[in-house]
């Protein structure tokens, strides 16, 4: 592979994120190695909280929520998905796949920083990837917190009629458009999108890791593995994900807002078959668009620490 990163220059004075930078080495499946980024705050002994953010955003969008989580005494990490924010960048888009992520976060997270009792807190596609690898990894994980994100599945026996997914047609339209815009500037959708206006600094801070167009082939990436088709690897592959969570009895709680523009009802697609999602309801936070870390920051956190904190007791 091909590999740029994002020089540190561009990650200075960003606002609410001084959060020191880490590095962990993992496989590119090519022989080679890809440097996956994180950041970290809180007592090291305390429980661990680990943060998967989706696209197009990076573990700036958790900002309030670490530092929310390392001042309540947990060990807060978020890492940047290979593509994404610090982390190493592939340059061509064949180099990403959903089955890759899902490698790449379980390496880093279990094999190099051998995490164990991981409470998990999940958006967008960090759900996807997220419940992929927490179904290989029950016995790692304490507890799950989904946001904005679902998992949908085909049977592997499956034989659809029709190739398009149902309901599909405006993700279609977005992918074609993303496909062929080199310089998606794809902070200003998210700024455009968010029920609270964002201010400049925010919008640097989403922009930060993608000074020039080269940077943005693993987000643009994302949209293009998008699930409009029924042929689509990665939904056999969630559905026998899907499966093995039907044995995940630990606590697992949708927490969603009113406004979500891409998926106001994942939490349709992981309730009835996973144990732990079943036994808690869903809390749907008012007022929060798709990125509801941005538009409830403050009540998202209090959720999560309550959430968090009842497990302690």
């Amino acid at each position: 592979m091909d590999i740029i990163q994002t020089p540190e220059v561009y990650f200075r004075d960003l606002i609410d994120f001084d959060f020191e930078p880490h590095y962990v080495e993992i496989s590119d499946d090519e022989g080679g190695t890809l440097k996956m980024a994180y950041v970290e705050a809180g007592p090291a002994d305390g429980p661990h909280v680990v943060f998967i953010h989706g696209n197009p955003t990076w573990s700036f969008a958790w900002r309030h929520q670490i530092a929310a989580a390392a001042e309540a005494g947990y060990r807060a990490i978020a890492i940047d998905l290979i593509g994404l924010g610090r982390s190493d960048k592939p340059t061509k888009m064949e180099d990403y796949s959903i089955k890759r992520h899902v490698q790449w976060v379980e390496e880093a997270l279990f094999k190099k920083l051998k995490l164990e009792g991981v409470n998990f807190v999940l958006h967008d596609w960090g759900g996807i990837i997220g419940l992929r690898v927490i179904a290989d990894r029950q016995k790692e994980t304490a507890s799950i917190i989904m946001s904005n994100t679902g998992l949908p599945v085909i049977s592997p026996t499956a034989r659809p009629k029709k190739m398009a997914r149902k309901g599909a047609g405006v993700l279609r339209i977005f992918q074609l458009y993303v496909r062929y815009r080199k310089n998606w500037k794809h902070w200003i959708l998210t700024s455009r999108l968010t029920t609270k206006k964002l201010s400049p600094e925010v919008v640097r801070g989403y922009a930060a890791p993608y000074p020039d167009k080269a940077y943005l082939t693993g987000n643009r990436q994302f949209t293009q593995m998008l699930p409009t088709r029924n042929d689509n690897p990665m939904l056999v592959d969630n559905w026998y994900a899907l499966e093995k969570l039907k044995t995940f009895t630990k606590p697992f709680l949708c927490l969603f807002s009113d406004k979500d523009q891409v998926a106001p009802n994942g939490h349709m697609s992981v309730r009835p078959a996973i144990p732990g999602a079943q036994a808690i309801e869903p809390i749907i936070l008012k007022d929060g668009s798709h990125f509801l870390t941005e538009d409830c920051s403050d009540e998202y956190s209090f959720e999560m620490l309550k959430f968090l904190d009842s497990q302690r007791k």
